[in-house]
């Protein structure tokens, strides 16, 4: 007889003297325990065995599903393939898949290991996505429950969303590339979608601000010795943050005059495998050193992060809170409000203000960024002369820049001993022609 939802419905969970086999289409039948439990299988033969495969149970599987199974079941056997293995293999397929959280280790402690921003991208998964969606099935989350997730941290951290998004998108291409995931839901995914706008920014300091901001970072008595020194190494070398933060002594090689920046501390140094080579000019030679003794002999940091009595790195420690204590100590020093600006902005603000001392692609490798498209792919110079030249006009600039109002001892700035005069009516040291 042919099965049907009423029959089925009648005799769910009715006791029997016996187990009851009532046949379907397609090999399908369902087996009635004595107590009424009705199980959906498919009978075949394979090899010249009989075989029985469970299927579902009824209520929770319906008629309509156990009947498109028999049918998927019946067209593998017809092509020579046994369901029961098929079944087997696809139970051992379900319970190998990932959840997020061991996918997004994987890729994290693997593959971005060694990137600049590891740190930061590991940390905003762990807040945002681990919490929500960690202990998940990754193959089985949607392109509707990413997006929801997405929108979530977008109303609290627009960037965090942004940079989440991107580490997704690599680490779904990843799983699918190395058969740990199927899907890759959210491929197409942008910030668009989830009505972020990325707006460029085009902050940078004038003149007048390069002169405020520097004498406010240096009078200032709540900003660190190192961290006076690295908002006037950003603005000199219109390097990055994480350079600085990340760069030991012997980095820098007072013999030949270079400071190597290795692939893993700048941000294009998985592209390129390449470090950052910038030339050391005389004149900075004694400001650098002065920072180097800011710390022990046995400190193999160039910048670190005293804490609890111990050197400790970060490359991100204070990038936002100094640049606000810098607005409120200019207003309070000059009676002036500027606008907000970043410690990214410095970089910006070097790079424009050489605009007019080098041409552009000396000054585009200044900042670590490589040459466009063929010429990059030839061109692998490295223009250290060119660049050393250009630092020495920048330096002049800059110098001549604050000795519109008066001159200033670096090594007196950012000495730890609160008593040293912060400026002086004679140049003594690196940053005064």
């Amino acid at each position: 007889m042919a099965l049907s939802d009423s029959w089925l419905k009648s005799n769910n969970g009715k006791q029997r003297d016996k187990i009851e086999v009532v046949t379907d289409r397609d090999s399908l039948s369902v087996r009635i325990s004595p107590k009424g439990k009705i199980v959906f299988q498919f009978r075949y033969r394979f090899n010249g065995q009989g075989k029985r495969l469970d299927i579902g149970t009824y209520p929770l599987m319906t008629l309509k599903d156990a009947r498109a199974i028999a049918f998927k079941y019946k067209t593998e056997l017809d092509q020579g393939k046994d369901p029961m293995q098929l079944k087997l293999k696809g139970e051992a397929d379900y319970l190998k898949q990932v959840n997020v959280k061991e996918i997004c280790d994987l890729w994290f402690h693997s593959i971005a290991v060694d990137k600049v921003s590891y740190r930061d991208n590991y940390r905003a998964f762990e807040l945002h996505v681990y919490p929500k969606v960690g202990k998940r099935i990754c193959d089985e989350i949607s392109l509707q429950e990413w997006s929801t997730l997405l929108f979530e941290i977008a109303a609290e951290a627009k960037t965090v969303a942004v940079k989440v998004l991107g580490n997704l998108r690599q680490i779904m291409r990843w799983g699918c590339i190395h058969g740990k995931l199927q899907n890759q839901p959210i491929q197409h995914l942008k910030s668009a979608d989830l009505n972020i706008k990325k707006v460029k920014r085009s902050r940078y300091l004038s003149e007048q601000e390069i002169f405020w901001v520097v004498h406010a970072t240096l009078r200032a008595n709540g900003i660190s010795p190192k961290n006076k020194a690295i908002i006037v190494m950003l603005l000199f070398f219109g390097c990055r943050v994480s350079e600085l933060r990340l760069a030991k002594k012997s980095d820098f090689d007072f013999q030949e005059m270079l400071w190597h920046v290795p692939p893993e501390n700048h941000k294009m140094g998985d592209r390129t495998h390449k470090a950052i080579v910038r030339p050391i000019i005389p004149q900075i030679v004694p400001f650098i050193r002065n920072i180097f003794s800011l710390s022990p002999d046995d400190c193999e940091y160039a910048f670190p992060s005293l804490k609890g009595g111990a050197y400790t790195v970060n490359a991100k420690s204070f990038q936002t809170t100094v640049p606000i204590y810098v607005n409120e100590n200019i207003k309070k020093r000059f009676g002036v409000q500027i606008e907000h600006w970043t410690t990214h902005d410095l970089r910006r603000t070097m790079r424009t203000h050489i605009s007019d001392l080098a041409p552009p692609h000396i000054c585009e490798i200044m900042l670590g960024h490589g040459l466009p498209a063929v010429w990059g792919t030839y061109d692998l110079h490295e223009y250290l002369g060119e660049q050393a030249q250009a630092y020495e006009k920048w330096f002049f600039k800059l110098c001549a820049i604050l000795d519109n109002y008066e001159r200033f001892d670096i090594k007196g700035c950012i000495s730890s001993d609160s008593s040293s005069p912060l400026f002086l009516s004679q140049a003594s040291t690196a940053l005064t022609p």
